[in-house]
């Protein structure tokens, strides 16, 4: 039996053997051969051959060939074939009727069935029996048939919505919103906006608030089958839910056989199933049919119908007529051949046939041969290609965010370092003035109020008022009418340039000519450019027509033009072209425009983007649409889209410019091929399709009152240039319109306005004969054009006083500049070029000729061996230290703060670095601000990734530094890095398509799923040791039967039929894309052991990285110097994480389930605070406090938050701080299930790259992009800070966390941040916020604490007795400590912290404050910055509330920075990131742009506080930062930050000075230490042990002043016996001192030569700190040795020190009793050596040693002494007897 397909396949098979093949058998030579071949071998097989004859012959030489040939194939496909004859085998040809058994009437009991006989043998798998629905008696009970529905949108949404809430389908109202029924829940609300918007292939914006209904009503496209989403849970719930061998078709038998339901309700009862989805797995066929029919019963009571089901036995009571529906025969059809397929495999195993070949599929032969072959022979490829679809509205790119280009373009106007003056004629400043609104002016009144653009910003400001744009935005043409000009200069170089336009009619003008009046001016009577009207047949000149043009072009000159709320479709608009710039002029004028292009749209993105920045006027928009005008279906859907109100924009357009044009230039008639077809199908079949569309489109609708106008692109090339294809008749062809008008029945709907295009020069058909244009206009008295003059020219033609001409009559533009109807136009091209090329020859002659003159008189040019070539330059990659001017330059401009700070609970940032997906802080930071790499960049990058390594040693025989290719091991120049591995570099960093190697060979195109498989089969045997054959039993149970092996110890395992078991599977995920570490990087390049890389968590490494290169930046060499400064519990650790190790969670949740082998003390590493352990065992070997904050996204702030805690309350001086997370494919999975990531698919199909795929901001985000990596700070007390010389990065004013409101949802944003505001209404005005009024109080509270101290000193001085003296100086210092405190305490409640006194002030406010700073002066704030839509909007809301509550100025926003779109969101790591990147805009005053906000939200213009920069913005400087982060969990926090610069006014000039020389000599001693160790890669330093000794470790943890010493290794370790170092020296008043120093000097005078037996002689001094001059080196050499030197520079104040020793000096010499040298001679031979806690030793030396002998002087004594402004000392000289 043959299986019929169409009837013509059936007629050509039938001609083809009755009259092609069999009518042959009757002729000789038979055709028996080809007959068989053409039977056999036809794709619908023929399975039975029944040959009509007296014997079976030609059956039989039939059966032999197919048995011969087609055996296999048969086999394979499951084909018998059947060879019968008429004569031989009529009992099986024909079918035999039994003999009609009597009719029973309806009331006779129906016959009892008959007893089943005994079954046959069974078979090797079993057969699955034969089910048919028979006819039923009357009185049988069956299943009633009810109309069959068609699945419904509202059903799917329904389902949908119910199965992710977990309710029944009956239980969601359809009346109800998806945000009502989400309870608050906004992940759960997002998960259903994206599964409905994937299900049904988008949503109606505001999908989550509408009803269910009202949402459903949208889908008015769908197709009545489930789609991705439904489908997914439908085979979800047969697969893991029903019996083995229950599938969805024994499921519809099921519903179709005893609920009588049609094929399209069963669909909807398993889309209703899954909200209804059991528990566990059904255990049995039963239990299913119970479950389906209770579904099936709640379906029928929702959808309103009685449903009954057939009555068991019901099957039985059946006629003798049995009845086959179609869905029961496919499911008996897939039955049978299921069972086939088991056959085939189990005789294939018994045969050895696993091998055989599936046979090859037939190729396509006769007609459709012939077909292609046709088509082959008149279009090739080209052609086809050319034609091919590409329009897709999902790719389209939507700009309208003008009010934020505004704001942007202002802010850098004004941060502009050009003169105000010369901004006036600028692009920038004509869009500023169009663009203007009432934001803008107050933009400018505030910036007229700063020192630094007040003298712009009241020019802009008077400029734009005087100007009056009150009237909307228009197009004006401020540019002068400009001329080509080509020259050939005295090389013979040709030169073509535009210049202003000053000759006309050969006449030269003394100014430049205006380009109205230069298109006025006649030419053959007529204007340049004029219009014509119809006469006749003609195209006359029309004066009236004409000045009507002329008059516009001088209205658009002047006052400009208007096209606001026009809709315009402009075709083919690239880069330099007319069409481009009429677009420029549509859009400044407020038209709402598309244009198409043929490219991708993301490799067009950046031009039109940046054309709408430039350009883009209040109302406008611009719409970029891929579009192949050369495809008609491209065509249709392009017309359909625009004007579909439901899927499209629902536009009537106002005018179409359909400039698309494919180049045909060399080609002559006989060279005309499929691209002149292809390019005349474009220009002329398809533009008259495209405007028929649009008739069809506005005559469907009624609109027949505003006729679209159409320019049509004319040409005065009417085969005049020659050599370009079909160019002129495509455009010749164009002109049909005009007479069409009359003639066909589409003028209500179209009107046309045909413009002749004269020379544009530029453009990409032009653009070779610019150089000729000069000529041609001299020669022949014709215009040519700039592309924007052309422009100019035809907007001018889409005036309402011409588009109201045009709706009656076609209006002829003539815009050629006179060339049209010039003769012998190519020769005359011809003509002008070769004079010019021949002038060029000539002057190159020349000057080869004058070269030659030289050479002979002057001699020979020195050879060329002898030139050096030019150096090149060389990297330089170093940590990024803050630049440090003088005192004076640095605090210009600035209150002076000094002494109001309590600087010990001041947080300071002193070093930073980073690790992400563009390597560290400073190649990210050169992509985020600059968009590239420099040679640094470039280089360090590379290193990384392992591309090249340092070399210091032999290179092929010659000695070599420097770089080398890690492969090749050949030198590579720095300056050629770039050029050899910048491609792979920019190609394997940052965001982009995930690399499996770097995740642990996660490929999210084969994501591994496990699945839970019923088998219905027993397995084959196999054996197993006996321990795992017990295992399997004890899991499976009574599904495994063990048997023992005779003579082994393994067992035979037989895993018995319903036995459970989970498959993997593999699927693909759709977030592919992700910010992952550049390529190649490998934490051993550091110099981190492999043994340690091995035993931790990917996250501990990240960290261990990061903390080492921290403290590079931070000038320290070696951590442990910290610990000369502080004791070694003042160093805190806590960097947090988001999600912790991943991989080592994989191991003990995954890896260890699956038996894979796995560390065993993997655990450990799972821990949160696993990589602060590991940094302090490795680095920093501290005994202060570990805190391992998770604060997910939020992490590193609350991080930063708790550091500043900690060091305010004085728990801790230093802290190291940041967070860190991993990429996985476990958390990726997650998220993107979450619906919080971006689709990357999704994404694709819309035309974006990966690296676009993070969208800040943009009306278009979807989601987050997932990296990974590092970030940290080093913070320290600003006391610490300036003692130790390290520099300063940044002040951290504030910091905070907060919650938020009651809910449930876990990751919805919150406001919870808003309190850092939290304010009264009076507050503002609190006299607290004046710095002059705290300083007099500050003041009048020191005062008071230094009476009491003087009070207190002198009563203890005068109290103390001889006895008691040696213990005066403890005392004086715990009066002096109380003093201090007591002072600082004062400084932190009159300045620090403000808000103890007034609580009603805001934190932020008060934080500000203390440096003298309002809320105005923050410039920058930093954003969480997602990109996702709940994210960027509550965020902007947030900042917004806080800038309005805290009345920061309107018209100074904050400018921000979202730097997720270059790194994507690290989670944990995302706030020391975004910290590190506003200490770089602190240090540079540069505020990177969002490159990837290529259309700001307009849900974000209400927020007038804040401004979206897309580019970068050079400012003169940042004052203060914010910064925000927003984490799972209810975890908001925030930052500010402050410049250093306020910092260094609370200190004198002297103090940073020294400072500042400190800082500078530890930044030239750690550049060269880390570039060394990075080229050896040692930048990581393990520490093998602590600074202390196991013996020493009691000590140093119970002495608060155990501190380290320097050893001459430069290693630091705690000295062998841990003394106290002695405490900071007392700080007396000067009234003390003179007091102290006489009871002090006159007691310790008397017990000491007291106790003398021989010759005493005294000296005293005492010198003014500020007197010694530790700037003068020659005086410091002069005076004290290196071994004094080293001592003061470690000291707290190295000045004072240096003073005391200076007045020792002078006491000693005095005591010596020698005579002077005078006031120059030099001190160095008297040495003061200190001895921990003992006395100072003295020690002469050269001629102070032989003096002091000569004196017999035995032994010399010193005393030292400080107070805040003095230094004494006093001397005792022994002499022997």
């Amino acid at each position: 039996m043959v299986q019929r397909k169409d009837p013509p396949s059936e007629q050509l098979r039938a001609y083809t053997l009755l009259i092609e093949l069999l009518s042959y058998q009757f002729a000789f030579p038979v055709r028996w051969i080809e007959t068989q071949n053409d039977l056999i071998q036809r794709n619908n097989t023929i399975q039975r051959f029944v040959e009509v004859g007296p014997s079976n012959v030609l059956a039989n030489m039939a059966k032999k060939t197919a048995k011969g040939q087609y055996a296999e194939e048969d086999l394979v496909r499951c084909v018998d074939r059947q060879y019968l004859s008429h004569a031989d085998d009529a009992q099986h040809i024909y079918y035999q009727y039994d003999e009609e058994a009597p009719v029973e009437s309806a009331d006779n009991e129906p016959a009892q069935p008959a007893a089943s006989s005994t079954p046959a043998a069974p078979a090797p798998v079993a057969a699955p029996p034969v089910v048919v629905q028979t006819a039923p008696q009357p009185a049988a009970q069956a299943a009633v048939a009810v109309p069959d529905v068609d699945l419904s949108a509202i059903d799917v949404v329904i389902s949908i919505v119910a199965q992710k809430i977990r309710k029944a389908f009956d239980e969601v109202p359809a009346a109800k919103s998806i945000r009502d029924l989400s309870a608050g829940k906004s992940t759960l609300q997002n998960e259903l906006i994206g599964q409905l918007d994937a299900e049904f292939r988008g949503l109606p914006e505001g999908s989550e608030d509408l009803a269910l209904e009202a949402l459903a009503s949208h889908f008015t496209n769908f197709s009545g089958r489930p789609g991705k989403v439904m489908g997914g849970h439908i085979d979800r719930l047969v697969a893991a839910r029903m019996p083995a061998g229950f599938n969805q078709a024994k499921i519809r038998d099921y519903l179709s056989s005893h609920w009588g339901l049609g094929l399209n309700r069963q669909t909807t009862v398993l889309c209703y199933a899954v909200t209804m989805e059991p528990a566990a797995r059904l255990a049995d066929a039963g239990q299913a049919t119970q479950f389906l029919d209770s579904v099936v019963s709640r379906y029928g009571g929702k959808a309103g119908i009685a449903l009954q089901k057939r009555a068991e036995g019901g099957a039985s009571q059946t006629s003798a007529v049995a009845q086959v529906d179609l869905a029961s025969l496919e499911t008996l059809k897939k039955e049978q051949n299921e069972y086939l397929h088991k056959q085939f495999q189990l005789l294939a195993k018994h045969l050895d046939l696993d091998g055989v070949a599936q046979p090859s599929q037939t190729q396509v032969q006769g007609e459709d041969t012939d077909r292609l072959a046709e088509w082959d022979a008149e279009f090739d490829e080209e052609f086809l290609t050319g034609m091919r679809t590409i329009f897709d509205p999902r790719k389209a790119r939507r700009y309208d965010s003008w009010w934020n280009t505004a704001r942007e373009d202002l802010m850098a106007l004004l941060h502009d370092i050009r003169p105000a003056a010369e901004d006036k004629a600028s692009q920038r400043y004509q869009s500023l003035v169009n663009r203007w609104s009432p934001e803008l002016e107050q933009m400018l009144e505030h910036s007229a109020q700063d020192d630094t653009t007040k003298e712009k910003a009241q020019m802009l400001l008077d400029d734009v008022r005087a100007s009056g744009v009150a009237n909307g935005p228009v197009f004006r043409y401020t540019q002068p009418a400009m001329a080509p000009e080509t020259k050939v200069d005295a090389n013979g170089r040709i030169q073509y340039s535009e210049v202003p336009r000053r000759q006309l009619h050969g006449e030269n003008k003394a100014s430049t000519l205006n380009y109205a009046q230069v298109v006025a001016a006649r030419h053959r009577d007529v204007p340049y450019a004029h219009l014509r009207s119809r006469a006749g047949v003609d195209w006359k000149y029309d004066d009236q027509l004409t000045d009507m043009f002329l008059n516009i072009l001088s209205t658009g000159a002047s006052t400009g033009l208007s096209f606001t709320g026009r809709r315009v479709l402009v075709t083919g608009a690239g880069v330099g072209s007319i069409g481009a710039d009429i677009v420029a002029g549509l859009l400044a004028g407020g038209a709402h425009v598309i244009v198409t292009t043929s490219r991708q749209p993301s490799d067009v993105a950046a031009s039109f983007r940046q054309l709408y920045a430039k350009v883009g006027a209040p109302g406008s928009e611009l719409i970029v649409l891929p579009f192949n005008q050369a495809s008609k279906r491209d065509c249709e859907e392009l017309i359909n889209h625009i004007y579909d109100e439901q899927s499209g924009y629902g536009w009537d357009l106002d005018f179409i410019i359909p400039f698309a044009a494919i180049s045909e230039i060399g080609r002559q008639i006989d060279k005309i091929d499929s691209k002149s077809e292809l390019a005349h199908r474009a220009m002329l079949v398809n533009l008259l399709r495209l405007l028929g569309f649009i008739k069809q489109q506005k005559e469907k609708r009624g609109f027949d009152c505003r006729p679209t106008g159409v320019l049509l692109p004319l040409s005065p090339n009417h085969g005049n240039f020659g050599g370009d294809g079909l160019y002129s008749e495509s455009k010749l062809g164009l002109e049909t319109l005009f007479n069409r008008f009359h003639s066909e029945g589409w003028s209500d709907f179209l009107c046309i306005i045909g413009a002749v295009i004269g020379w544009t020069r530029g453009t990409g058909l032009m653009s070779a004969n610019n150089i000729v244009a000069q000529g041609m206009e001299d020669s022949l008295d014709i215009l040519t054009f700039s592309a924007p003059e052309m422009a100019f020219n035809i907007l001018s033609l889409l005036s309402g006083d011409i588009l109201e001409v045009a709706d009656d009559e076609p209006i002829y533009a003539d815009l050629s500049g006179g060339l049209q109807g010039v003769s012998d136009l190519k020769d005359k091209i011809s003509a002008i070029r070769k004079k010019i090329v021949s002038d060029s020859r000539i002057r190159q002659a020349l000057v080869a000729e004058n070269l030659h003159e030289q050479k002979v008189l002057r001699g020979t040019k020195p050879a060329e061996g002898n030139v050096q070539p030019p150096l090149k330059r060389r990297s330089n990659i170093e940590p990024a230290f803050p630049p440090l001017s003088d005192y004076n330059s640095v605090t210009a401009g600035l209150q002076s703060l000094k002494g109001m700070v309590d600087l010990s609970r001041t947080v300071v940032v002193v070093g930073y670095s980073e690790l992400g997906p563009w390597g560290s802080s400073r190649t990210r930071w050169e992509m985020e601000h600059e968009g590239r790499l420099s040679l640094e960049g470039y280089t360090e990058l590379a290193w990384m990734m392992g591309l090249i390594k340092h070399f210091d040693g032999d290179l092929k025989g010659k000695p070599y530094t420097g770089w080398v290719d890690s492969k090749t091991k050949e030198a590579v120049d720095e300056a050629d890095i770039e050029e050899k591995y910048g491609q792979h570099i920019l190609g394997h960093a940052g965001i982009r398509v995930i690399e499996p190697e770097l995740s642990e060979g996660y490929d999210p195109s084969q994501k591994e799923i496990m699945h839970e498989v019923v088998i219905d089969e027993d397995l084959p045997p196999f054996e197993a040791p006996q321990g795992v054959a017990q295992a399997f039993k004890l899991r499976h149970g009574d599904k495994v039967i063990l048997t023992p092996i005779e003579g082994s110890e393994s067992v035979k395992v037989v895993v018995k039929s319903g036995a459970v078991f989970m498959v993997p599977k593999a699927m693909a995920f759709n977030r592919f894309v992700a910010g992952q570490l550049p390529s190649g990087w490998d934490p051993t390049r550091y110099g981190i052991p492999e043994d340690i890389v091995a035993q931790v968590d990917p996250m501990t490494v990240y960290v261990l990285c990061c903390v080492s290169e921290a403290m590079y930046s931070a000038g320290l060499e070696d951590p442990f110097e910290l610990y000369r400064h502080i004791h070694v519990s003042e160093l805190a650790n806590c960097v947090g994480t988001g999600a912790g190790g991943l991989l080592a969670m994989r191991g003990v949740y995954r890896d260890r389930y699956l038996d894979r082998p796995v560390q065993s003390d993997i655990l450990q590493e799972s821990f949160l605070n696993a990589m602060n352990a590991w940094t302090n065992m490795l680095l920093m070997g501290a005994a202060g406090p570990i805190k391992s904050p998770s604060g997910t996204c939020a992490t590193s702030v609350e991080s930063m938050d708790i550091a500043c805690e900690a060091i305010q309350t004085l728990k801790a001086k230093v802290a190291i701080v940041g967070g860190s997370d991993d990429f996985q494919e476990e958390m990726s999975y997650e998220f993107g299930n979450m619906k919080a990531t971006a689709n990357a698919e999704d994404e694709l199909e819309k035309g974006y790259l990966p690296s676009e795929m993070s969208r800040p901001t943009a009306s278009s985000r979807s989601g987050f992009v997932e990296s990974a990596g590092c970030g940290i700070q080093l913070v320290m007390s600003a006391e610490l800070a300036l003692q130790m010389g390290l520099p300063i990065y940044g002040i951290v004013a504030y910091s905070q966390m907060a919650g938020d409101k009651v809910g449930r949802s876990v990751p919805a944003p919150g406001q919870g941040v808003l309190t850092a505001a939290r304010e009264s209404i009076d507050a503002a005005q609190s006299p607290l916020l004046d710095v002059q009024y705290r300083k007099a109080r500050l003041d009048e509270a020191v005062s008071e604490i230094k009476r009491w101290r003087h009070k207190e000193s002198q009563k203890l001085i005068a109290s103390t007795t001889s006895k008691e003296f040696k213990d005066l100086d403890a005392h004086l210092q715990h009066i002096n400590n109380i003093a201090a405190t007591r002072i600082r305490d004062a400084q932190w409640t009159w300045n620090n912290n403000i808000r103890h006194i007034d609580p009603t002030i805001a934190p932020m406010r008060a934080a500000l404050a203390t440096w003298g700073l309002s809320v105005d002066d923050i410039q920058v704030a930093s954003f969480h910055g997602t990109s996702t839509k709940a994210n960027d909007k509550n965020e902007s809301n947030v900042i917004n509330q806080q800038m309005t509550h805290l009345s920061r100025t309107v018209g100074n926003p904050l400018l921000v920075i979202c730097q997720k779109s270059l790194t994507g969101h690290p989670k944990g790591a995302a706030g020391a990131w975004m910290f590190n990147g506003c200490l770089q805009a602190l240090q540079t005053g540069i505020v990177p742009g969002n490159r990837n906000a290529d259309n700001v939200d307009v849900a974000l213009q209400q927020f007038k506080h804040l401004v979206y920069p897309s580019q970068t913005i050079h400012t003169s400087g940042i004052k203060a930062f914010m910064l925000t982060s927003f984490g799972f969990g209810q975890k908001g926090g925030l930052v500010v930050g402050i410049a250093p610069r306020y910092l260094f006014s609370t200190i004198t000039a002297n103090k940073f000075e020294d400072y500042r020389e400190r800082v500078l000599q530890r930044q030239q001693k750690i550049i060269p230490v880390f570039q060394r160790r990075m080229a050896q890669g040692r930048l990581f330093q393990i520490k093998d042990q602590s600074a202390w000794t196991s013996d020493q470790e009691k000590d140093v943890f119970l002495n608060p002043q155990a501190r380290v010493a320097q050893k001459s290794t430069g290693e630091y370790s705690f000295p062998t016996t841990v003394a106290p170092v002695a405490s900071s020296l007392p700080a007396r008043t000067v009234s003390d001192d003179k007091q102290l120093f006489a009871r002090s000097s006159d007691q310790w005078l008397r017990d000491s030569i007291s106790k003398e037996q021989g010759n005493v002689s005294v000296g005293v001094d005492i010198e003014s700190i500020s007197s010694v001059n530790i700037e003068d080196e020659i005086f410091l050499e002069r005076n004290f040795t290196p071994g004094e030197l080293k001592y003061c520079q470690g000291s707290p104040d190295k000045q004072a020190s240096l003073s005391g020793r200076w007045a020792a000096k002078e006491a000693i010499f005095k005591s010596l009793q020698i005579p002077s040298e005078g006031a120059g001679a030099a001190m160095r031979d008297i040495e003061i050596v200190s001895n921990g806690a003992q006395p100072p030793t003295v020690l002469l030396h050269n001629r102070a040693k032989s003096a002091a002998d000569a004196q017999k002087v035995e032994e010399v004594q010193v005393s030292i002494t400080h107070s805040p402004e003095s230094a004494m000392a006093i001397a005792l000289a022994r002499r022997r007897l």
